[in-house]
């Protein structure tokens, strides 16, 4: 009888060890598996498109050229604007993916860096927005008594100002050594004065859909196409 108690005992046993083993197995059927990666990340989000309009991590990996974006969350990842920072990061792709949903998930592993990042730009821009900028000279010759001058928006997005004649507003963008014109318009109003008409006329054509290097001199705002100075402009009080 001790015997074949015991031999029920220890079936029981290998029954409960094979029940164990084939859960083990089936939770590790389950997980997928992960792998670290190391990636740097920009200083600055950017607006992006994915499931709908959001801001974006840019991103470099290993062997990557350019900044791309990155449309997911990293799980214990704070991030602050004006640091860059390289980290490393556990991905784990999902085994059931939901509708939307990225393939992968991220979680932090570790932060190897980080920097605060000075924005050149954002400083420029600051500067900008605080004067009033007046025509002093186009192509290389002072306009007589130009009355067109440009004003820049602190939020780095629009413009305004007038063209001689007419007022023109618009949008740019400035970046730590450029500075690019879009959708610039004007009122139509008649500009008896023929020279004003002129000037207004080249300096509407030279600013739309423009990108021009620039630099900031003894009060002077100036535009270059490659290494041509072509337009300057001379600070003033806002009004």
């Amino acid at each position: 009888m001790k015997t074949f108690k015991s031999s029920n005992r220890m079936k029981q046993i290998f029954s409960l060890k094979m029940l164990l083993l084939l859960l083990g197995f089936a939770l590790l059927s389950t997980q997928a598996k992960a792998d670290k990666i190391r990636m740097t990340i920009k200083e600055e989000l950017a607006s992006c498109t994915g499931v709908a309009p959001q801001n974006c991590y840019q991103v470099k990996y290993k062997k990557s050229k350019d900044w791309e974006f990155f449309y997911d969350q990293i799980e214990g990842f704070e991030y602050t604007p004006g640091y860059r920072y390289v980290i490393d990061v556990k991905r784990t792709k999902r085994k059931n993916i939901p509708a939307d949903a990225s393939a992968y998930t991220y979680k932090l592993k570790k932060i190897i860096k980080k920097e605060k990042i000075t924005n050149e730009a954002a400083t420029e821009l600051a500067f900008i927005a605080k004067h009033k900028w007046n025509l002093i000279q186009i192509n290389g010759t002072m306009p007589p008594a130009s009355s067109a001058y440009l004003i820049f928006q602190a939020d780095g997005k629009r413009m305004g100002g007038s063209a001689g004649c007419n007022r023109t507003s618009g949008g740019f963008e400035l970046t730590k050594d450029k500075i690019s014109f879009s959708k610039i318009a004007s009122t139509l109003m008649a500009c008896p004065d023929e020279n004003k008409n002129k000037l207004e006329g080249t300096l509407l054509k030279m600013l739309t859909d423009t990108t021009f290097r620039y630099d900031i001199a003894d009060q002077t705002l100036n535009l270059y196409q490659g290494d041509k100075l072509v337009l300057m402009f001379g600070m003033s009080p806002l009004e």
